[in-house]
């Protein structure tokens, strides 16, 4: 009836080996994580204290509506409210 009457043993698939850090290795890790982590922290809090000066939001635009009229003067751009 069948061509192979022999019995075969069907195993399955092998365990993938174990990825795990020795004790040593994961205490140099953790260390090496916890070093990088403060600096990161400590290079923002100081980005955030910095002194330096930054411009105004509308530094650049006249203080005074030097046009007459109050308002801005027309710069020629294309403006849907106007």
């Amino acid at each position: 009836m069948f061509e192979n009457d022999q019995s075969e043993t069907v195993t399955g698939p092998t365990p993938p080996p174990s990825r795990r850090l020795s004790a040593s290795r994961r205490a140099v890790a953790s260390m090496l994580l916890a070093i990088g982590l403060l600096t990161v922290g400590g290079v923002a809090v100081v980005s955030a204290a910095s002194p330096a000066p930054t411009t105004a939001p509308g530094a650049t635009a006249p203080a005074g509506g030097g046009n007459g009229g109050g308002g801005t003067a027309p710069n020629g751009a294309n403006c849907p409210n106007m």
